[in-house]
């Protein structure tokens, strides 16, 4: 059976026997609505108007966040306001400024350029101490949390690999908090509970809702679903907490596939935004590993157009001879400890395959394995398993996450 493969800007046909596919695993197909956006926007005018400072999170470069349908609108109250706009880069790169007209829309951007603030989590002098979080974390955020008055967020909300679900309470740890607040936190995700599109008994998600809970600041939030196609699906706002759990409900709908039974080989390709770098391209293999058998072998393919991204997580693992001993807790207190931990538990389950556009050297000092073309990488995978190996194939892994059920 040839299938045509796109991957980024790529396209790829290769040959899979029909007898060995398991199943393609798509998004789950929704009913399309015209979800209506004013009533959002007079709630968030209601709010707005009320404080005169306004402190605005959005989330970086790695969300599909539409900001714009609700920035623009929202344009004429907030330059009535003394108003900034705090990007949530939490451990990422600063973006550059294309990438932030593409987050804020060209208007907002305009309007406000001189009042967006990108958020440093290594600048100590641009962070406040907040308290301390039972899970014993150090809940440092960015100063201009202080300055304001009143803060609006806007969020998308999609599978995480490790909180659960990206948005809500994410826009402040990660979001705006200092680098060693993120850290502790991500150190909490070897729990077994800390995993996709899970919750409840979730230490890194629950740590993250403490800190949240701390800010004593007025707040208005603005929750959003999208399909693949980025069309809005729903839009929950006001309350943090309510809005960002009534969005999870409805982002699980969307989002998780069951599936009665797990295949040999899994196949999981990333579209773009996720796609952008070898550190975001870790969700795919997150996402498809549980559909995938002990002993199995997990193909991960992403563009990785940036390059590598945030290195710290190769760093541990090409300094690591046995990468099992990151399980133990070695160097849990060394930058980028928590993803390399992550793949290290994956590598106890399966064989790592990459179709990357990043150098292979870096692939294998991370103990997985380069190949060229996903035809090769299937080859090899199948000459490992043998012939009769049965294999799903994900065409966009980020927006798939396999729940296994009993038959």
């Amino acid at each position: 059976m040839d299938l045509s493969l796109r991957f980024g800007d790529r396209c790829e046909t290769v040959e899979v026997p029909e007898e060995n596919i398991l199943g393609i695993l798509t998004p789950v197909p929704q009913k399309i609505v015209d979800v209506p956006l004013q009533p959002v926007i007079n709630s968030a005018t209601e709010f707005i108007e009320k404080y005169q400072r306004i402190l605005i999170l959005v989330n970086d470069y790695t969300r599909p966040t539409p900001n714009q349908p609700f920035l623009t609108p929202l344009l004429p109250v907030l330059c009535s306001r003394q108003t900034k706009i705090l990007v949530g880069l939490g451990t990422h790169r600063k973006a550059t400024e294309d990438e932030l007209k593409t987050i804020l829309g060209s208007d907002t951007f305009s309007a406000l350029s001189s009042a967006i603030v990108q958020h440093d989590a290594r600048d100590r002098s641009a962070l406040f101490f907040l308290g301390k979080t039972s899970f014993n974390t150090d809940v440092f955020l960015n100063r201009q949390i202080l300055w304001a008055d009143a803060i609006l967020t806007i969020n998308s909300i999609e599978p995480h690999y490790f909180a659960g679900y990206t948005g809500g309470r994410k826009c402040f740890i990660p979001g705006c908090a200092a680098y060693e607040t993120t850290i502790h936190n991500h150190n909490l995700l070897l729990h077994p509970a800390s995993a996709p599109l899970s919750l409840k008994n979730n230490p890194v998600h629950l740590d993250m809702t403490e800190a949240a809970k701390m800010v004593a600041k007025p707040l208005f939030s603005i929750q959003i679903v999208q399909d693949a196609n980025h069309r809005i699906l729903s839009v929950h706002y006001g309350d943090l907490f309510s809005s960002f759990e009534n969005a999870c409900a409805d982002a699980y709908r969307l989002f998780a596939l069951p599936i009665k039974e797990k295949a040999d080989i899994v196949l999981s390709i990333l579209q773009p935004p996720y796609d952008i770098n070898f550190y975001q391209s870790q969700r795919a293999l997150e996402f498809g590993i549980y559909a995938l058998k002990d002993g199995g072998i997990q193909i991960t393919v992403s563009r990785c157009h940036q390059g590598i991204g945030n290195d710290e997580f190769i760093r541990v693992l090409s300094i690591c001879n046995q990468p099992n001993r990151l399980l133990q807790g070695e160097k849990s207190d060394h930058p980028g400890w928590y993803k390399a931990a992550r793949l290290a538990r994956a590598m106890q389950k399966a064989k790592l395959y990459t179709v990357m556009g990043i150098e292979d050297q870096v692939v294998k000092s991370c103990f997985m394995t380069p190949f060229p073309s996903i035809q090769q990488a299937l080859a090899a995978a199948f000459n490992e398993l043998g012939n009769s190996a049965r294999i799903y194939i994900i065409p966009d892994a980020g927006a798939v996450v396999p729940i296994p059920i009993n038959p």
